[in-house]
């Protein structure tokens, strides 16, 4: 995957009610071979402490994270869809109903 689409304009960001649940569904999927998630820190507007989100440039890369966890609804925190306008990001939550 080119890495200019993963640093575009707009992308999103799965974050997780655990650190530790974050880090191990990443490296899961590295293992795999899926080289398209970035593992990054999650935004301080998003949720306060040391946590860990997942970045992906694709909403149906969210499918990966199914297949690889047992248990990712309950885990996640919310999904965003990040934007840059004008040199500002916006964090968007994204409502997916029950397709979580």
């Amino acid at each position: 995957m080119d890495i200019k689409s993963i640093t575009s304009e707009k992308y999103y960001i799965a974050v997780f009610k655990s650190k530790n649940y974050a880090v191990q569904l990443y490296y899961k999927l590295e293992k795999a071979g899926y080289g398209m998630f970035h593992l990054i820190s999650t935004p301080c507007q998003l949720k306060g402490g040391c946590s860990y989100s997942i970045k992906f440039s694709r909403l149906n890369d969210l499918n990966y994270f199914k297949n690889y966890s047992t248990d990712f609804e309950s885990e996640i925190s919310g999904i965003y869809k990040v934007e840059r306008r004008e040199g500002v990001k916006s964090y968007n939550l994204i409502n997916l109903g029950n397709s979580i």
